[in-house]
């Protein structure tokens, strides 16, 4: 293979890697808007800049999230009918909440 067809190729693979790198950041950042959005953060008192890794108190409130997230994925696992009414409850608090004015009158 010649030297253009290995760059080619080798620049086509980072670019791959690249796209799908920022659509995992994108949803992470989606991810952690849900979980503030939800309450779960004041629930727990972490604020907002908080340095959840370096912040030891930060860190144990972080834990405490994190095992009450698990809690609840254990929990749906045995429980799957709990996922439609989580939906409703979803689905409502976002036509209440959290879609703009204009997403509003389109429903």
């Amino acid at each position: 293979m010649t030297k253009k067809k290995i760059s080619f190729y080798t620049s086509k693979n980072l670019s791959v890697s690249t796209s799908r790198r920022k659509a995992e950041t994108r949803t992470k950042i989606q991810l952690g808007g849900l979980v503030i959005k939800s309450g779960l953060t004041n629930v727990f008192s972490i604020a907002a800049g908080a340095d959840l890794q370096l912040d030891s108190e930060a860190r144990e409130k972080a834990t405490l999230l994190l095992g009450a997230l698990i809690e609840t994925s254990q929990n749906l696992t045995l429980n799957p009918t709990q996922k439609e009414g989580l939906a409703a409850l979803g689905h409502a608090a976002f036509a209440e909440h959290f879609l703009t004015s204009k997403e509003k009158v389109v429903r």
